[in-house]
């Protein structure tokens, strides 16, 4: 697990996660901050929040790239800001947030189950349905909601001048693709067209260290078998 916030480009940095070595990541310019899935914990996302603000930053908002437990169940750490997500991760997570915490009590260490067992699962207040622009002191952050795809509704964030697109987990370096109930194979496929179009060089995954476009390539090759 890193404790410490890892250059990616600039203006964009990652904070990996001890679950399945997953980034949360940070983009900051000029004083703002804006935090891409805090993570999995409130305690871990309060480290991460103090680091970024223990050197003058503010973090303005939060975006989450869909709603898995280990990228949005420390929200709490950070509920005093604007929280953007793709309507249907939002209405997954209303849902079936209960649902998700208690499968991940039946794989947690006694530890992280505990922590788990007492967060307060947040919502995100501010739906993303089609493309939207941030502004991040001087950055350009482009959301791009796509899904259904490995989720019911997955988000894209852009950071053109950094050269990187955070791909949450429809890219992945530190596995295979993840598939479950709410995964849409064709539409994670339809997706992976739409990132090698329009992505940017860096691909910043959800899971691993950053790639390049070759990764799709690799995703789609083990996809495409299954849309059949």
């Amino acid at each position: 697990m890193s404790s410490q916030l890892l250059p990616v480009a600039p203006g964009v940095e990652r904070w990996v996660m001890p679950e399945a070595a997953m980034n949360a990541v940070v983009v900051a310019d000029g004083g703002d901050a804006l935090v891409v899935d805090p993570g999995t914990l409130p305690a871990r996302a309060a480290e991460l929040r103090a680091a970024v603000e223990a050197r003058g930053d503010r973090i303005v908002a939060v975006v989450i790239t869909h709603a898995h437990w280990d990228h949005c169940f420390a929200l709490s750490a950070v509920d005093d800001v604007p929280c953007l997500a793709h309507p249907t991760a939002i209405a997954e997570l209303r849902q079936h947030g209960d649902a998700q915490r208690e499968a991940v009590l039946g794989f947690a260490s006694p530890e992280v189950a505990d922590a788990v067992r007492a967060l307060p699962i947040v919502i995100p207040g501010e739906p993303v349905a089609a493309p939207r622009t941030l502004r991040v002191g001087a950055l350009e952050v482009e959301l791009e909601p796509l899904g259904p795809a490995h989720t019911g509704g997955d988000l894209v964030v852009h950071v053109p001048a950094a050269g990187v697109t955070i791909a949450g987990d429809l890219v992945e370096t530190a596995d295979d693709p993840q598939l479950d109930e709410s995964t849409d194979v064709g539409g994670w496929l339809r997706a992976l067209d739409r990132l090698e179009q329009h992505a940017q060089p860096l691909l910043l995954p959800g899971h691993g260290e950053p790639c390049g476009h070759e990764r799709i390539v690799h995703h789609r090759a083990l996809l495409e078998p299954r849309a059949v």
